[in-house]
């Protein structure tokens, strides 16, 4: 009776619909969702975004709808693409998330990435899977490590998205290895 392409114990994650708009716009446009992600965005920007996720389907990657599978409360948004070709991880299985506040500090964040990175070893060939985040973001580089991940100082890199001197400018890898069968 699923839609999921990842199930958890808590979670289901899901693609996202067009009913998935206006969530994903509200935390897109959430000053506080975004503020070490990237700037807050317009509905133009959240449409474009939501996009180039759908874009990345072709290959079964893109992020999720991460839903409480108990009453279907959408939690956040994570899941995989290819990494951009300006940073360190260009065309390398990248792995990311973005939750509403509300659902912070109860652990979905963990057990969806950690769902995710399950999923992706049967499923994608990748002998490895990064992540980037700004170096302020200690909660994203946290989380990382509590998935398994570790800090790859020599991919650290200045983001070209963001200007000189932005705060988010300074960013880190982190990468996790396939398991060894």
């Amino acid at each position: 009776m699923s839609d999921a392409v990842v199930e958890t114990e808590r979670l289901r994650l899901r693609v996202p619909g067009p009913g998935d708009r206006a969530t994903l716009h509200g935390w897109f446009g959430d000053p506080q969702v975004m503020a070490d992600l990237a700037p807050a965005m317009d509905a133009a920007a959240a449409d474009a975004a939501i996009a180039r996720h759908d874009g990345y389907r072709s290959e079964g990657l893109g992020f999720w709808m991460v839903e409480r599978r108990l009453d279907g409360v959408p939690l956040g948004f994570c899941g995989l693409k290819r990494g951009n070709p300006e940073t360190p991880l260009a065309g390398a299985l990248e792995i990311g998330w973005m939750f509403g506040p509300a659902h912070w500090g109860q652990g979905y964040a963990r057990e969806a990435a950690a769902g995710v990175l399950a999923w992706a070893w049967p499923n994608c060939r990748d002998a490895q899977i990064g992540a980037i985040t700004a170096r302020v973001n200690v909660a994203s580089q946290r989380l990382m490590e509590r998935i398994g991940m570790h800090a790859a100082p020599a991919l650290d890199f200045e983001h070209p998205a963001f200007a000189e001197g932005h705060r988010l400018r300074d960013s880190v890898v982190y990468v996790i290895d396939r398991p060894r069968a």
